[in-house]
């Protein structure tokens, strides 16, 4: 009898730093106190996402993997800051919570394009929507302090999170699970160094 393999929820990201997920976490605790139907994601499950690629037989992470290493063996380590709180689509109908990423170089946008068309390249539809990082902090699950929420992410929207140096980039396996998604790292995919 085969065993049978079943596909992985992959998705490619950035990992935050330590301090800023500390921070996060203490902006997120000010957030909670508002009592809105919230599900807030842990600071260890915060990130960047560049491209999320979903279910992925597992025969595709090795090429997968191949071609990513050679795109960030390109890619030179940058500055990002994470700074600021806002809500898709807006702050007064939040659906999804985040921190907002500054990145003044390009290097974040070229990495983005680079990794989509690699993707594509193989298979993997392109992205449709404008690139836009951030980290999620929170999905709205109902409507109950909806306008307490927003007041408080309003107190909010301008914190400074932090900076990082950002060295790699990092394939994820999502694990569904019921207290919230786990994720398992795959792959690390470091980028230039000169040494």
């Amino acid at each position: 009898m085969e065993l049978e393999i079943k596909s992985l929820r992959i998705f490619l990201a950035i990992p935050i730093a330590p301090d800023i997920l500390e921070a996060l976490g203490k902006g997120v605790e000010t957030l909670r106190e508002t009592r809105a139907p919230v599900s807030w994601v842990r600071p260890g499950g915060m990130h960047l996402t560049v491209k999320f690629l979903g279910d992925t037989e597992p025969e595709w992470i090795a090429p997968l993997a191949d071609s990513l290493a050679g795109i960030c063996g390109l890619i030179e380590p940058f500055p990002v800051s994470v700074a600021g709180m806002g809500a898709y689509p807006s702050l007064r109908r939040p659906r999804v919570i985040w921190a907002g990423v500054e990145e003044l170089s390009g290097t974040l946008l070229r990495l983005h394009e680079g990794v989509d068309n690699v993707c594509a390249g193989m298979g993997w539809p392109r992205e449709k929507r404008k690139f836009s990082p951030h980290v999620t902090v929170g999905r709205v699950k109902g409507n109950i302090n909806l306008a307490r929420l927003s007041a408080a992410m309003g107190e909010i929207e301008d914190e400074h999170w932090g900076d990082q140096e950002v060295m790699s980039m990092v394939l994820y396996r999502s694990h569904l699970e019921k207290g919230g998604a786990r994720y398992e790292e795959m792959r690390i995919f470091p980028f230039l160094t000169n040494q």
